[in-house]
């Protein structure tokens, strides 16, 4: 019985075995991806470049191309594994199921559809078989003329609103006075695109230095704004006093608008204020002072000292200017009335003359975010393609230049020093001193602050440094002067760079506190009790500015497969390092500068120090530092859109790198449109896409908000400057009533 059961089965086995090894091989090959994969594979060359691979003549397709040769073979219109290959992990059957060739495949529409990460090959295959980069070629508009459009070009038009002290030298002879007519109309042909290329080159290369040191600019515009809010703050908790005086208020709303120029200006603006009224009513006379009044002594320096050294060069004041007080109450003569009058048309004035928020950067920001909208719309579209996520990463990363430009528009104090100077020009004509006028040509004692230096003018500038200084240092000289002009040269005030905008408005703050004794009380509370904070607090906020758009541009790069670290994604992260060193070197420098413990690092702007080896340290970290901003700000953006990127060693992670030709696990996959690819961007891709966008809106958003609570606490602040209390007194002595100087 046991023994024709056992015959059976083994009657089973020998008939069924030939059936079962030919059905094990008959998968390990297939004849209906012959005609998908036959034409790529025909007629390969052993070197895929077609010019010298390290000067960008690889091309890159044709290597996977090669990893797919190597991993499969077509014999007899069938197509087969090669036996022993070690580059395909998959299976015939999985690759039916993906009907396509591997080598530049499209995202289909459904991620199902998208087959895994099959072709992998080694590191030192790759170096061997397919060294260098491939470069992006002209007639690939999607490689690299999208994306300039979409996030450079943009960029390039928020550069124009970032303040400036000089921009290349544009010359005057390309714009003669002379008509057009047939005889110059070659030469004017010429002319047309030698101004385009200076004004273009001119761009691009504020461009870049805004974008290598885009920390230091925006920590510094920050800081003037939080500066110029805390003065505001302390004219609004006094506006119903006595103190200060009309002349204070006037001339601290005034360093509010002009902050932003030389020091050297702070003598234009005691001209703009000479004449208003300088009386002290904080208090009734015969009573002992408070905390926040002045004594009876500096009450009356206040009110007798001269205010401008050279006071006595003025016209003699009319003999109704000086205003009279009787039993605690205030008489303004008609000429002090309108002299606070016209200096309120003259504040407002200056400040409405600005362009406003939503003119020079609310509106071109809708339409940067409108395009990088667009741009996210076409990742959710083309869904798994590497270059698109690259694309979207650079894009994110370049927002560091228009959040610099929401700060600089969200400033106070006016690009343009004309409007000053059309404010003041008639006040000069008081003096009869023809020197003093010329003088006031900084160009001729131009410094650039030390070239990124910060300034830590302690003393008024007097004449004679003035001419010292004119002849140390005269006008046009060194060849930096002769190709970059100062970018207002018909103006006699000179702006500062942006990165030393808010230190030179603490100056200015200073100095209000040395001219005026009760404002020393404005500069304890701006300046000294809340300087480190306030320092520190301009340091994190322009650090959230540019590492948020930074760290989703990160995290794009580095979820692109292979996930990890990799040159794309280490490149932004060394610019957000950059930028941090950048901040805390330009933080220390202003802190002590401010606290003065290191005098030899001053520069008063009229005499010059010893150089010290803290200068030397100082200053070689930040060149450093400038330079990695660069590199990999405008270097690594170059290398996107050339597609240098593309090559072994960047495909390969940053884990791998120190070992790569040793490591097993040191593979790059090389198809395209892979489930790893979709999967990653529908987590990844497209959200941080999405946080980007939310996140420019709220910056612009509260930008706008800012600058519109600030102008108007200033236009409240102008309208009350000449609000004084009116102190009556009964036959007691005791006060009766307050009320406005305007209705006695």
């Amino acid at each position: 019985m046991i023994l024709p059961v056992f015959l059976r089965l083994l009657w089973l086995v020998v008939l069924w075995f030939p059936t079962t090894m030919g059905q094990t091989s008959s998968r390990n090959s297939s004849t209906d991806l012959v005609s998908i994969y036959e034409p790529q594979l025909a007629n390969l060359k052993y070197d895929p470049a077609t010019f010298n691979p390290y000067l960008g003549g690889q091309n890159w397709t044709m290597c996977c191309a090669l990893a797919v040769n190597a991993s499969l073979v077509i014999d007899n219109e069938t197509l087969y594994i090669r036996p022993g290959q070690t580059f395909f992990t998959g299976t015939i059957e999985s690759l039916e199921a993906h009907p396509r060739f591997p080598c530049g495949a499209t995202y289909n529409g459904s991620a199902l559809n998208a087959p895994r990460q099959q072709f992998w090959i080694d590191y030192s295959w790759c170096q061997d078989r397919c060294p260098g980069w491939p470069v992006t070629k002209a007639s690939n508009f999607d490689k690299w003329l999208k994306p300039m459009i979409s996030f450079t070009l943009p960029s390039l038009i928020f550069c124009l609103n970032i303040p400036r002290r000089r921009r290349l030298d544009l010359p005057a002879r390309l714009f003669s006075d002379k008509s057009l007519d047939l005889s110059n109309l070659f030469l004017f042909a010429l002319k047309v695109p030698f101004a385009s290329l200076v004004v273009t080159l001119d761009i691009i290369i504020w461009t870049c230095v805004s974008f290598s040191v885009a920390g230091p600019m925006l920590t510094s515009g920050i800081y003037e704004a939080i500066l110029d809010a805390r003065v505001l703050s302390f004219l609004d908790s006094r506006s119903k006093e006595n103190l200060p005086t009309v002349q204070q208020k006037a001339h601290t709303l005034l360093s509010i608008l002009i902050g932003n120029l030389d020091i050297n200006a702070w003598h234009s603006s005691e001209l703009f204020v000479q004449d208003l009224p300088t009386h002290v009513i904080g208090k009734r006379f015969g009573r002992s002072a408070s905390a926040d009044t002045l004594t009876p002594t500096e009450e009356q320096a206040s009110i007798s000292a001269p205010d401008w050294p050279l006071k006595a060069s003025l016209p003699s004041t009319p003999s109704d200017s000086a205003s009279t007080i009787r039993h605690g109450k205030i008489f303004r003569t008609e000429y002090q009335r309108r002299k606070t009058l016209a200096a309120k048309w003259r504040l407002r004035s200056m400040l409405d003359s600005q362009v406003s928020f939503g003119s020079s950067v609310g509106a071109p920001v809708l339409f940067y975010i409108g395009s990088f909208i667009w741009s996210v719309y076409e990742v959710e579209e083309d869904l798994g393609s590497y270059v698109t996520a690259h694309q979207l990463a650079c894009g994110m990363f370049w927002m560091t230049i228009p959040h610099l430009a929401l700060v600089s528009c969200l400033l106070l104090a006016g690009n343009n020093p004309n409007i000053w100077q059309g404010a003041i020009s008639e006040s000069f004509l008081q003096y009869d001193d023809p020197f003093f006028i010329q003088t006031q040509d900084l160009a001729h004692t131009d410094r650039d602050s030390g070239h990124g230096r910060i300034r830590g003018i302690t003393r008024k500038p007097t004449f004679n440094s003035i001419r010292a200084t004119k002849a140390i240092n005269p006008s046009g000289s060194g060849i930096f002067d002769q190709f970059f002009g100062l970018a207002f040269k018909e103006s006699k005030f000179k702006p500062a760079w942006m990165w030393n905008r808010g230190p030179n408005k603490a100056m200015w703050i200073h100095n209000l506190g040395e001219q005026y004794p009760y404002l020393r009380h404005m500069r304890e509370d701006v300046l000294e009790k809340r300087f480190s904070r306030d320092l520190w607090a301009s340091g994190l906020y322009g650090f959230i500015l540019y590492f948020v758009p930074t760290l989703f541009g990160t995290i794009v790069s580095y979820t692109t497969p292979q996930t990890g670290f990799g040159c794309r994604s280490i490149i932004m992260l060394t610019y957000a390092a950059s930028q941090l060193c950048l901040q805390i070197l330009w933080i220390l420098r202003c802190y002590f500068f401010h606290n003065g413990k290191n005098r030899a690092l001053q520069d008063s702007g009229h005499t010059t120090t010893k150089p010290t080896w803290i200068n030397y340290m100082w200053y070689s970290l930040f060149l450093l530092s400038a330079f990695m901003g660069a590199l990999t700000s405008i270097g690594g953006t170059i290398f996107v859109l050339a597609n240098v990127l593309t090559n072994c060693f960047c495909a390969l992670p940053a884990k791998y790198w120190w070992d790569r030709f040793t490591n097993p696990n040191a593979r790059i996959f090389v198809d395209d449109a892979t489930y790893e690819q979709v999967y990653y961007a529908n987590k990844w891709w497209f959200p941080a896409g999405i946080v980007g966008v939310v996140f420019m809106i709220i910056v612009a958003y509260i930008g706008w908000w800012y600058q519109r609570s600030l102008r108007q606490r200033f236009h409240d602040l102008v309208e009350g400057i000449d609000y004084v209390d009116e102190l009556d007194t009964d036959g007691n002595g005791n006060f009766v009533s307050a009320r406005s100087l305007d209705d006695v």
